[in-house]
């Protein structure tokens, strides 16, 4: 798959076809990385082709967290789900989520068997492992960085492209914030295509 030539940013129509052909991606939703409830655009920098089923199961968990919100309470979120001698609990870690929205507070209340919550977390992140759901937030975040060239990957290791593409397209608060977590703060190019390659394995 080419990469468009026309480098404008895309909406959520244009990047269903334009993920849909890539076979990795299988049957999506497109996921955003900062919710829309809580001001997340609707752009190829806010969205991630998310499996239907995992899609479902991580909302399951964090409702509209966003994904730094889930970053940064990731491993505490781990040790409630999986370290727990109780058979029942409440979801502690959606107290960061505003209640303004209808509804909203009654869903964070709700106590859920904790055997229910192993389940989803293990569907939304391939496996049980904490490293594992972590490298798949990190793997969320090359989509905040590159947006629609995650459609064609191959094209992120031409040293040329990704000049132009950060030429055209500098790092805003989120992109940088995702840039240094995936890559570090002085990255070069060697680096970022190394890094790429171990999280899209």
């Amino acid at each position: 798959m080419a990469l468009p030539k026309d480098r404008r940013v895309r909406g959520k129509t244009e990047l269903h076809g334009l993920y849909g052909g890539a076979q990795r991606f299988g049957n999506f939703n497109m996921h955003h990385l900062v919710p829309s409830t809580r001001d997340g655009e609707t752009n190829e920098f806010n969205l991630f082709p998310y499996r239907i089923k995992p899609h479902r199961a991580y909302h399951a968990l964090f409702l509209n967290m966003t994904i730094w919100e889930v970053w940064e309470a990731l491993e505490k979120i781990y040790e409630e789900i999986f370290n727990t001698d109780k058979e029942r609990i409440n979801r502690q870690w959606l107290s960061v989520c505003p209640t303004e929205q209808e509804g909203l507070e009654i869903q964070i209340q709700r106590v859920y068997g904790v055997e229910f919550l192993q389940e989803k977390w293990i569907s939304a992140f391939g496996g049980e492992d904490v490293k594992q759901a972590r490298k798949f937030l990190e793997n969320m975040m090359l989509f905040i960085i590159f947006g629609s060239y995650m459609a064609d990957t191959d094209a992120l290791f031409d040293n040329g492209n990704l000049t132009e593409f950060f030429e055209e397209y500098p790092a805003g608060e989120d992109r940088l914030k995702a840039f240094n977590v995936c890559f570090g703060e002085s990255a070069d190019w060697h680096t970022i295509k190394v890094r790429i390659s171990k999280l899209l394995k």
